[in-house]
């Protein structure tokens, strides 16, 4: 009996559980901007919702190393010679699990204590918690730029992917940011299951031989 091996599949599940975090759970948290009245309130009505929102973020960053892990592996398999990109790609996927447990560090610290220390000091926390992106947003779209230049180059995955990849990057440094950074998503996804059905089956473990 054999099975397809899952590993792949910690692409889609990171995103699944990031997106999760941030819209079924945390929701519409209050602006950069919100008076400390309006954030000491809405923690104080939403303090464990928000916690466990955080919580649920960080577990999508630690899945989101596997799969940087497993693309890496998949990459020094399709790239001949020596190539930089599999080390780009592990990289990338390290700087963007970083920044997604930094911000749901932040958001733990803010949700937890936001009635418990000065509304001022909630307010500056909320600030910095709600404008706190670049690092798991470049961290994702450069994960995305490694494996789209393997695949245009390799076609190890469909080159047409790959340059939806470039231009997915491209468009993280423009006005329009954030929708580069969510469809950066849906590529990974795309990726996740692509490499799953591509991957090589692996044999069910079974016990040793027995001499007839």
């Amino acid at each position: 009996m054999q099975k397809r091996d899952l590993a792949p599949l910690t692409g889609a599940l990171s995103v699944v559980l990031v997106l999760v975090a941030f819209f079924a759970i945390g929701g519409s948290t209050p602006d950069g901007d919100a008076s400390a009245r309006k954030v000491v309130s809405f923690y104080n009505d939403n303090e464990t919702k928000e916690i466990i929102a955080a919580v649920v973020l960080s577990l999508g960053a630690v899945v989101l190393l596997a799969f940087a892990s497993v693309l890496r592996e998949r990459l020094r398999e399709a790239l001949p010679g020596r190539s930089a990109l599999p080390g780009f790609a592990f990289a990338a996927g390290v700087v963007a699990a970083a920044g997604f447990m930094t911000a749901a560090t932040i958001h733990f610290a803010l949700a937890d204590y936001a009635t418990d220390i000065r509304p001022a000091a909630a307010q500056a926390i909320n600030a910095i918690d709600s404008d706190f992106f670049l690092p798991f947003a470049l961290g994702t779209v450069s994960l995305v730029l490694a494996g789209s230049l393997a695949a245009i180059r390799t076609g190890f995955l469909p080159k047409w992917l790959g340059w939806v990849g470039v231009v997915l990057f491209v468009i993280s440094f423009t006005p329009a940011g954030f929708i580069g950074f969510g469809l950066a998503g849906i590529w990974i996804i795309v990726v996740s299951i692509l490499l799953y059905l591509r991957g090589e089956p692996v044999a069910a473990v079974t016990g040793p031989a027995t001499p007839d």
